[in-house]
């Protein structure tokens, strides 16, 4: 029997999360092939345990002060002796610490990476990285190549798509979303939200998302005379609010494999994208999509521009965003490249 512990313990609900979430129906379907279990472990008190409900089977949850907290070694230790995995998969750096820790030296480890910080371990566990930036990477900070492996992060099919321009006398609408983090850009967004109202353009933003940044850029939208154009919309389902816009704008400074900008390019939106590792993955500029640098207004205000100056051509990036996500981005393509993942992690000698 092979079983599989499959740990996150992330606070919230963001990018994260839902790849543990869309990990772990792949791993138990896997995992039930082969006569075993997959064990997922969330946050205590977390917006995924809270959120769960009645699901079937359960989510274990254990606490997560930091990485060498006792009780949450403890409770790691508990965990490992109740489900003896085989393997055990963690998204992020203090899921696997701990568990690292916990495990048999038998156990073969797997982290999910997300982001450029991470830890190297070269012996034993295996490395499933979410952007191929982020696989060049391990295997150039030393992990062996035969330990690393590209699983792109997916996104459910949308039932709503957006219909960019199609409201005759209504301003165009800018879309973003993401948490309200100092690295996703939304500043930059309304820097160039002040350049284009200057040069004339008629628009409205809208950012959906929550986080520490709130003020900021309130303040942001306060200091630029922007309350009439601008908005905060806090956390709004996905692809719904996407669908409303006619361009979406991606300002961000780092990212792994943006799940909302897979998300807007599934409801057929253009987009505006900054020109970082992750998202220069996704599009290709002047195809289904324009790249830009981090971090410029100006040229973001001059992309945005150009996509609401000419509609036909940004419903034409639209289309081809879609159909990229489609072909290579979607749920079938997810289960098939993580079981392939698995399979070779499981058969390793």
């Amino acid at each position: 029997m092979t079983a599989i512990l499959h740990a996150m313990l992330g606070k919230g609900l963001g990018g994260l999360e839902q790849v543990f979430l869309d990990y772990q129906p792949i791993l138990e379907t896997w995992a039930a092939r082969r006569g075993g279990i997959c064990a997922g472990v969330v946050r205590a008190g977390g917006a995924v345990a809270k959120a769960q409900g009645g699901r079937t089977p359960p989510l274990l949850s254990m606490p997560a002060h930091t990485d060498w907290d006792p009780l949450a070694l403890g409770a790691a230790r508990r965990l490992v002796r109740a489900v003896r995995p085989s393997i055990i998969l963690s998204h992020g750096q203090r899921p696997a610490r701990l568990f690292e820790k916990a495990a048999p030296a038998s156990t073969r480890l797997a982290i999910c990476v997300h982001k450029p910080v991470f830890d190297v371990e070269t012996t034993r566990t295996d490395y499933i990285c979410v952007g191929r930036h982020l696989a060049e990477l391990a295997v150039e900070r030393g992990i062996p190549a035969e330990r690393v492996h590209f699983v792109p992060n997916a996104v459910n099919i949308p039932t709503v798509l957006a219909d960019p321009f199609a409201q005759a006398g209504r301003p165009p609408r800018i879309v973003a979303a993401g948490r309200l983090h100092p690295k996703k850009g939304f500043d930059v967004l309304i820097a160039a939200a002040a350049i284009l109202r200057d040069r004339g353009l008629a628009f409205e933003v809208e950012i959906a998302g929550e986080g520490d940044e709130r003020g900021k850029l309130e303040g942001l939208i306060a200091e630029h005379g922007l309350a009439d154009r601008v908005r905060l919309a806090g956390w709004r389902d996905a692809s719904a609010f996407l669908a409303t816009g006619d361009v979406f704008a991606f300002p961000s400074y780092q990212e792994g494999f943006p799940l909302v900008l897979l998300e807007a390019m599934a409801v057929g939106l253009p987009v505006a994208s900054s020109s970082i590792p992750g998202p220069d993955e996704m599009i290709v500029d002047g195809d289904s999509g324009r790249l830009l640098p981090p971090g410029d207004a100006i040229a973001l205000a001059d992309a945005l521009a150009a996509l609401i100056a000419a509609p036909d051509a940004a419903r034409g990036f639209g289309r081809k965003a879609r159909a990229a996500v489609l072909a290579d981005y979607g749920p079938d393509s997810l289960g098939r490249r993580l079981s392939a993942v698995v399979d070779e992690i499981a058969n390793r000698a």
